[in-house]
């Protein structure tokens, strides 16, 4: 390989056994898969110039007008090895894509190495097919986020000066590398909202999903970095069976992972970028209407039967949580500066100091810190009444959003 690729060395390995494999007179097939930004195309990029090196003819899907594939194949083979190298199968037209089925089994005999990669399990029928299709000498190499250790590699790599918080950084990207890379080498990256360049690549990211995967991640960015779906399902007005594929859709691109019953952005970056690509006034009502689902439960769990939105107000008002109380009545809630809003917010939605300080880009200690310059700013003395006291400012129309982006970036 021409580079070292950070945390990837065993899927170098594997390319090279294969590379030699081919060199010696056999047939591969190599499936690269992985979710948004693991780098498979540079994995792709390295392999074809290995294979260069070692005479190699290297084909990347740029045929002459009119030829023959397998006709082209059969006449380069004959005179030295073939890579062929195919990347984002998953956009392939599905004649070609059926033609890739038939020709590793029809060429077999040739050494040529097919590596054909895609975004996980994406495509039509034919690209699943061809994914699915065994072959004599068949292997996959799946793109999974990188080690922390390799993932501060990968930044110190692409920093043009050493970068300040880099463990605060490493977590914001989850392991992935386009967010590694690009944030290294975006401007003053560990201060104010997500640069330009890493909303960027998020945008492009949410463009080639589909709509319904998209609307899902958009919505569900405002019920915070973990959320649960059935709150999704209730703001987006549909049941949990219709949101199944682009669940699906959303954890096989690795922008969603499990965590328990919960969904989560496997990216804290990734998140606060879709907050804040959202027009002003549709995530004000996005946030209104998160807020509206949090009263409701929270009526409902101490009062009895769930209640509907509509209803969450009167029930709150019995149990002498007014909702009416404006804003400015709070005592001292003017006086919190952006990051103790933020952390107010994150204390409402029953995180942890340990899980705040991720989100944040802090340290615990400096969330406790925070934590008692709140409470003494308004006088209260638990995490209860500030909970409490948080719901009462976001129902009376402040977009959290809004204080998070300001403090979190």
């Amino acid at each position: 390989m021409t580079q070292k690729l950070r945390g990837r060395e065993g899927e170098e390995r594997q390319i090279m056994r294969m590379i030699h494999l081919v060199a010696a007179g056999a047939s591969a097939v190599l499936h690269v898969e992985g979710g948004w930004g693991s780098g498979r195309t540079r994995l792709l990029r390295e392999a074809a110039d290995a294979a260069g090196r070692l005479g190699f003819t290297v084909l990347d899907g740029d045929w002459p007008p009119g030829g023959s594939l397998g006709a082209l194949l059969d006449a380069r083979a004959s005179r030295r090895p073939v890579l062929v190298v195919l990347d984002d199968v998953h956009h392939a037209d599905p004649a070609f894509a059926r033609s890739l089925c038939a020709l590793p089994w029809r060429l077999r005999d040739q050494p040529i190495a097919w590596i054909l990669s895609r975004r996980r399990h994406a495509g039509g029928p034919e690209v699943q097919r061809l994914f699915a299709l065994p072959h004599p000498a068949a292997a996959l190499v799946d793109l999974r986020p990188l080690s922390a250790q390799a993932t501060g590699l990968l930044v110190a790599d692409h920093s043009a000066c050493a970068v300040t918080g880099l463990p605060e950084l490493m977590r914001a990207t989850g392991g992935n590398p386009l967010l590694a890379v690009e944030l290294a080498q975006a401007v003053d990256s560990t201060a104010g909202r997500p640069p330009d360049r890493v909303r960027g690549c998020v945008r492009r990211c949410m463009a080639e999903l589909s709509g319904d995967c998209r609307r899902l991640l958009q919505t569900a960015a405002v019920l915070g970095a973990r959320f649960e779906l059935g709150d999704a399902t209730k703001m987006l007005r549909r049941p949990a069976g219709e949101l199944l594929a682009p669940v699906e859709e959303a954890l096989a691109a690795d922008i969603l992972a499990c965590d328990g019953d919960r969904l989560v952005f496997s990216q804290n970056l990734f998140w606060r970028c879709v907050l804040a690509s959202l027009p002003q006034p549709a995530r004000t009502a996005l946030e209104q209407d998160a807020a509206a689902q949090r009263l409701t439960f929270a009526a409902s769990d101490r009062a009895g039967p769930p209640l509907d939105a509509s209803r969450a107000g009167e029930r709150l008002q019995v149990l002498n949580i007014q909702l009416a109380r404006p804003v400015a009545q709070v005592s001292g809630w003017t006086e919190l500066s952006d990051l103790e809003r933020t952390v107010a917010h994150l204390v409402s939605q029953g995180l942890t100091n340990q899980q705040i300080a991720s989100r944040v880009l802090r340290s615990p200690h400096t969330v406790n810190y925070h934590l008692r310059r709140i409470y003494q700013k308004l006088g209260i003395r638990s995490r209860i009444e500030l909970a409490r006291l948080t719901l009462l400012h976001y129902s009376a129309g402040r977009a959290p959003a809004e204080d998070v982006m300001d403090a979190a970036g």
